[in-house]
């Protein structure tokens, strides 16, 4: 079974706002990596395929910086999205696009800005859920990270019965995926067992466009109109994101699929969707404040500072978020760094 490997690099850099913005969201940023998260995400995913079976799917308006960080992958590959509409329609249009290639082949879905600490045990997960596929070809497998702390900025899957496993990993029967929690719910999902929704998953090309004929059939009309004389169309693509409803790929299809499957995976997975996440990813000082550029801080403790340009000085306070960007300021509480993207969304 051929692997084709998808890339989600859609995202408006919102809630990492100053720093991160439309026209240079995080996935084109490096975060003390040494490289963009979209380089190594894609780095990462080379170890299991070929660059002609990696791709792509981006806005137009930061398609030239995708191939700036990815100069390797073939500019068919990039897929541009004239709009965002959410994860679902993202997913059926590469689905389609791979399906003209290899209606057989398997597809994993990635979003392009998470960090993976430990990136062997990240492939001996694709490979087990691979090998699941094999055996269990109609199956939508996802991702499930084990939690180490209870996060509010996750959605959580509850796992059900193990369906087969192998080499320490095993494949559970998804029960329910469960919206992102405030802190005593997100305490009692980790006592049940729940798994942090890492929004990556494995599957065949045909049995996800099967799941989205059957569970969303106008969108499945919709992109099957992209398609004409064998072949995707510019103007298919144009009409089918002026048309469909934003929908995630969670809420569209997972949450309704009778055969859903996840792995529950350790694999040192962050997706800094805040910068209390990023202050967590990243070293500290002895006294936890995680500092970028020209900070200094004194008699203060959990801060996280980003300095691009000036001297940033702290003096006596703790759990702020400090970040310079641009053309503004960010300051508020570590634990509010979560309405950043609401606040972006705002001022935009």
């Amino acid at each position: 079974m051929a692997i084709h490997a998808v890339i989600m690099a859609g995202g408006r850099g919102e809630r990492l706002w100053p720093f991160s913005k439309p026209d240079r969201p995080k996935q084109l940023h490096a975060f003390g990596t040494g490289k963009s998260l979209i380089r190594s995400t894609y780095e990462r995913l080379a170890g299991m395929t070929d660059s002609s079976r990696i791709y792509v799917v981006t806005g137009e308006d930061i398609a030239a910086g995708i191939r700036e960080h990815l100069p390797e992958l073939p500019a068919e590959n990039i897929l541009l999205e004239p709009v965002g509409r959410n994860t679902a329609p993202c997913i059926a249009y590469a689905a389609l696009h791979i399906s003209r290639k290899d209606p057989d082949g398997v597809m994993a879905v990635f979003p392009a800005d998470h960090l993976v600490g430990k990136p062997e045990r990240f492939h001996e997960a694709i490979g087990f859920g691979i090998g699941c596929l094999a055996r269990r070809p109609g199956l939508l497998i996802t991702l499930g990270l084990v939690p180490d702390h209870p996060e509010t900025g996750y959605g959580y899957i509850a796992p059900g019965e193990a369906l087969e496993g192998a080499g320490g990993l095993e494949l559970r029967r998804v029960l329910a995926f469960r919206e992102k929690p405030d802190g005593e719910k997100a305490r009692e999902y980790i006592a049940q067992g729940c798994l942090w929704n890492a929004g990556m998953f494995i599957w065949r090309v045909g049995a996800i466009l099967e799941a989205f004929r059957k569970h969303l059939p106008v969108m499945y009309g919709q992109a099957m109109a992209m398609v004409s004389g064998g072949e995707i169309t510019p103007g298919g693509v144009s009409a089918f994101y002026s048309a469909v409803e934003p929908v995630s790929i969670d809420y569209g299809i997972m949450e309704k699929a009778s055969d859903a499957g996840v792995i529950p995976a350790e694999f040192g997975w962050d997706d800094i969707g805040s910068w209390d996440a990023l202050g967590k990813a990243l070293p500290s000082d002895e006294a936890g404040n995680t500092c970028r550029g020209e900070v200094v801080v004194e008699d203060s403790r959990g801060n996280v500072v980003w300095a691009t340009g000036k001297k940033i000085a702290l003096i006596g306070v703790n759990d702020l978020v400090v970040v310079e960007g641009e053309d503004a300021i960010l300051v508020c509480p570590r634990n509010r760094s979560q309405d950043v993207g609401r606040l972006a969304k705002k001022l935009k």
